[in-house]
């Protein structure tokens, strides 16, 4: 991971498209509930939310709880950061696989044919 805010902008952009792919499908196709649609949009909005919030943590120790090695507590800290962050990567992905499955199951299958 580069930055925190390229991780914020890469999941704002991930919500962003499947937002506008579920809206193009959906105008595509006259039959498809809107209401539905709009419930998915809910939930891409808030998997985006939620994701955006928990990229923020912190490590909890400090360096003088590794009183004897400063690189100890530095590979401890990276290793932390490593797992919340694969953490967060895999929470996150299973989410928007279920929300694809989701839309997929609402568009019917000559519009997805349509939009390919």
């Amino acid at each position: 991971m580069a930055t925190k805010r390229q991780l914020k902008k890469n999941i704002s952009l991930v919500c962003g498209d499947l937002a506008a792919e579920l809206l193009l499908a959906a105008h595509v196709s006259a039959n498809v509930d809107r209401e539905k649609v709009h419930e998915i949009v809910r939930q891409i909005a808030a998997l985006q939310e939620g994701a955006r919030t928990k990229c923020t943590f912190w490590f909890d120790k400090t360096p003088r709880d590794f009183a004897e090695n400063l690189s100890e507590y530095k590979k401890a800290r990276r290793q932390y950061f490593k797992a919340a962050y694969k953490q967060l990567r895999q929470e996150f992905g299973q989410k928007a696989v279920a929300i694809v499955k989701e839309m997929n199951s609402l568009i019917p299958a000559e519009a997805r044919k349509a939009i390919q």
